[in-house]
């Protein structure tokens, strides 16, 4: 391992110690009385944790020693030999009581639930108020992305714009999608209805013997799917020229606003300028007398 890697940043490292960790809590959980098994996977979490973040080579190297001791040990107590039990629970007794016990975990927090966006609140937000501004009043102009309108106030395009325009560009072309298969699937069906009159007027049975009349015709279900892909596809059409309207608004009161605060601007300036021209001429007045 490189000197400049910190040894729990490597991954050999890493799987060498995690199936250490994991065989010694193994080997505890089988581990024969008198020894406690819950005492003994106390002692290895602990030591592991300890050691967790340690850089030191020589350390690093006699806790890895002393691992794979301790896990013949305890392969040697199952398998029933009196003196790897009798030296095991001589170490637990020399143990300090805090590495034989486990701190309780801490209860996940639970993440406050976000606000649901209120539909429809964020063109009724605009145009902003002049206080509320970081700076000047930019003019947003208004974009059709693939038929979609959006306003657009800032370049780089924000992400979370990006994601909103691919999400409705993918639904509009499942629906197109459907409406294309329907209307195929719709040729189908009325051949499919078509042979059914056919044989209906000559009389020739089903496969049950009987003539059915009033069967339900083939292009039934495919109109009402076709006809609900349709609506979906105009709905999207309307609101789509809805928000158009809507923004065209929001672009012309922010143009007037801009004008407003435009004048205000030049206003203020020329009155600063006129203070400043006044201050002057008393200034060389008082320096006349």
């Amino acid at each position: 391992m490189p000197a400049f890697l910190a040894p729990h940043k490597s991954g050999v490292h890493r799987v060498t110690a995690i199936a250490l960790y994991r065989a010694l809590l193994t080997k505890c959980r089988a581990a024969p009385p008198p020894l406690k098994p819950s005492t003994l996977q106390a002692v290895v979490k602990n030591s592991f944790a300890k050691n967790r973040h340690v850089t030191s080579q020589n350390v690093l190297r006699n806790a890895f020693a002393g691992g794979y001791e301790a896990l013949d040990r305890l392969n040697a107590a199952i398998a029933g030999d009196r003196a790897s039990i009798s030296h095991l629970k001589s170490l637990l007794s020399r143990l300090p009581a805090r590495l034989k016990t486990t701190v309780p975990r801490k209860p996940a927090s639970v993440p406050e639930p976000k606000l649901a966006a209120v539909q429809g609140t964020a063109l009724s937000l605009r145009p902003r108020p002049a206080f509320s501004l970081p700076s000047r009043r930019r003019i947003p102009v208004l974009v059709s992305a693939n038929k979609i309108p959006i306003l657009r106030f800032t370049k780089p395009q924000p992400a979370a714009l990006s994601h909103y325009l691919k999400s409705r560009l993918v639904d509009r072309q499942k629906r197109q999608d459907r409406k294309m298969a329907l209307e195929a699937q719709m040729e189908i069906a009325r051949g499919e209805d078509d042979w059914d009159r056919i044989l209906l007027a000559q009389g020739v049975a089903d496969e049950g013997g009987s003539v059915k009349r009033g069967k339900v015709l083939w292009t039934k279900e495919v109109y009402e799917s076709l006809g609900y892909t349709m609506n979906a596809l105009e709905a999207e059409g309307t609101k789509n020229r809805e928000m158009a309207e809507k923004m065209v608004a929001i672009v012309d009161k922010e143009k007037e606003l801009a004008e407003v605060e435009r004048k205000e601007r030049k206003r203020l300036k020329n009155e600063e300028r006129r203070k400043r021209k006044a201050e002057a001429l008393a200034k060389n007045e008082e320096s006349k007398t």
